[in-house]
């Protein structure tokens, strides 16, 4: 077991952050690096394993996922295993744990300490331009800041030099103590992350701050016409749905698209997968329950024709 004096001490880094922050892509960018052994677990709030996928596109090992709820709760329990799994799993230099959007970091530090598991760093990321639209969905992104012993502000390029500063300013006056450090495309040094912030405190409880949040998964072996999903997906948001992300495939394509829909804003880039995956599309929404309830019947619909999908899959078969 864990708490064994034998137990492998390899210190935890926590990457916590709101939904849309970057832990994904910091991740990956440490990852592709490639001069650590870095054991990851990664905590999806939906049924499907969107995020492990990518990571593994980066050569993440041992990677585990953790999909169906959030760690600070409902799979809570299955934390202690995966970290056992990846302390016998061989020689690393860190652990990381990407928790879900909507977790409480506060209660995760509270299960590794009580299992007598060393934690090095609580890392939170908070998005430049989602900023005010994170902190005005859910008190959760706040608790998330104040508890955090380094916090990144990602998407730094994205927004001016004026807006860090104002933003920096707001963080300062939830969390005094924590570095502030803007970061682009999760472009870090491994020191920064994986080094020992942690002071020992454990936080005060906290009721769920996920409980107005809803989530539900959506699936096709079909291709998709890429103007309808693009217009779907921005009127989901509009109707309530904060984030969307996945792999989908569009006829216009021979490559995948890593799907990215966060506080209103969209991106669809191409994903050169190594095998076509089964099913072909997938996505993962979270947002105001009514909000998801014609999201499947909405995303059915921008299914491509019988004509272009036949046409798609024979330009497919002429490259192989």
């Amino acid at each position: 077991m864990l708490t064994d004096n034998n137990a492998p001490t390899i210190p935890v880094t926590i990457i916590s952050g709101f939904l849309g922050s970057g832990k994904t892509t910091l991740l990956r960018r440490l990852l592709s690096r490639g001069d650590q052994r870095i054991g990851v677990i990664v905590n999806e709030f939906g049924t499907l394993g969107i995020d492990g996928e990518l990571l593994a596109q980066s050569g993440a090992a041992p990677l585990i996922e953790l999909n169906g709820g959030c760690v600070c709760c409902v799979a809570g329990s299955d934390l202690l295993l995966a970290l056992e799994t990846l302390f016998a799993s061989g020689p690393l230099s860190a652990i990381a744990i990407e928790t879900s959007g909507l977790a409480e970091p506060g209660a995760l530090i509270r299960q590794l300490r009580a299992a007598d598991i060393p934690l090095d760093t609580l890392v939170t990321l908070v998005s430049a331009i989602d900023y005010e639209q994170a902190m005005a969905a859910s008190p959760l992104t706040l608790r998330q800041i104040h508890l955090a012993d380094l916090i990144l502000i990602t998407h730094s390029d994205l927004v001016s030099a004026q807006t860090i500063a104002q933003i920096s300013e707001q963080l300062r006056t939830i969390n005094r103590r924590a570095p502030l450090v803007p970061i682009v495309q999760g472009d870090v040094p491994p020191t920064l992350i994986f080094s020992p912030r942690y002071d020992g405190t454990l936080p005060a409880e906290s009721p769920h701050l996920h409980d107005e949040f809803a989530v539900t998964s959506w699936q096709s072996d079909l291709p998709l016409q890429r103007t309808a999903l693009e217009q779907t997906l921005r009127r989901l948001a509009a109707d309530g749905i904060f984030r969307a992300k996945g792999i989908v495939y569009c006829t216009d394509s021979p490559w995948a698209d890593e799907v990215h829909l966060v506080a209103g804003r969209l991106t669809l880039s191409a994903l050169r997968l190594s095998a076509q995956p089964r099913p072909l599309c997938r996505l993962t929404l979270i947002g105001r329950a009514a909000a998801l309830e014609p999201a499947a019947n909405a995303l059915d619909s921008c299914i491509d024709s019988d004509e272009r999908i036949t046409q798609w899959q024979q330009r497919l078969a002429g490259q192989m």
